[in-house]
């Protein structure tokens, strides 16, 4: 028997002395998570917590997204460009979850975690203003850029303007988009989802449902990866590979955020 597997970073704050964080992890674990606790332990070596449940999903440290350098003494930090979008008084839409990701440190990283295969092509949901996108597109990847708001093609057009015809802008609902005629066979999925659990999850299931993507790495909320994992049903495998900080976006995203590895499941041979 083969089941979905789900590993997820914890992303609980220190709280000082080992026993606090395992009081502590505990409070919070069986009063918010609706499959309750199987073990959390303690590891000797860092003091960090650490957290374990039963079925498809498992609870282990890893380190958050968004853990920077210092920038060197001297050096001005970059523009970001969520920071303008907040100074600009435009309001952010929350009909489609939005928040828009602020730390270039965090989309190199995921972009690390992707994994890209050399020559892919890959589709990003939800692109926002673009930080991830000029990101993928600036390490010499095909990108399809797909976002839903209107606004956000001028900023989008900018960021990725200097990349040509490697870069693709589409400004529309992806369940609306014939991803067959735009994908590639082995094409990728690097996105940062809605931070409405039900729509984020809902999203990866209708673009895993073209064959030509094989692959994805996503940011979504726990709760949605968490519906995707224990969905057998959606054919899909999904694994945490990281965590992410909530301050890493504007607004701050307003529940834990998971960095998950998305691929197909592969039929049982007999």
């Amino acid at each position: 028997m083969t089941v979905n597997s789900f590993c997820c970073t914890n992303g609980w704050p220190t709280l000082g002395h080992p026993s606090d964080q395992v009081l502590a992890l505990k409070t919070i674990w069986a009063s918010t998570h609706r499959l309750g606790i199987l073990s959390i332990t303690s590891t000797p070596d860092t003091g960090v917590a650490r957290m374990h449940r039963e079925g498809n999903s498992v609870m282990q440290h890893s380190p958050l997204l968004g853990t920077a350098p210092a920038p060197l003494l001297g050096t001005a930090p970059a523009p970001l460009l969520a920071d303008d979008f907040a100074a600009s008084g435009l309001p952010v839409r929350a009909d489609l979850g939005q928040h828009f990701l602020r730390s270039p440190e965090s989309a190199r990283r995921l972009l690390d975690r992707a994994e890209i295969p050399s020559g892919a092509q890959v589709l990003e949901v939800g692109a926002g203003l673009g930080t991830l996108s000029a990101t993928i597109a600036g390490a010499g990847y095909r990108i399809w850029a797909v976002e839903k708001d209107a606004r956000l093609r001028r900023p989008l057009e900018k960021q990725l303007g200097e990349f040509g015809d490697s870069a693709r802008i589409t400004i529309a609902d992806v369940r609306r988009v014939d991803l067959t005629q735009g994908l590639e066979a082995g094409s990728t999925l690097v996105s940062i989802m809605p931070f409405a659990p039900e729509l984020a999850a809902a999203l990866v299931r209708h673009v895993f449902g073209s064959p030509l993507l094989v692959r994805g790495l996503v940011v979504m909320p726990s709760l949605g990866a968490e519906q995707l994992a224990d969905d057998p049903a959606s054919g899909l495998r999904v694994e945490e590979v990281d965590g992410i900080a909530r301050a890493d976006f504007y607004p701050p995203a307003p529940t834990v955020l998971r960095v998950v590895v998305v691929e197909r499941n592969l039929p049982c041979l007999k």
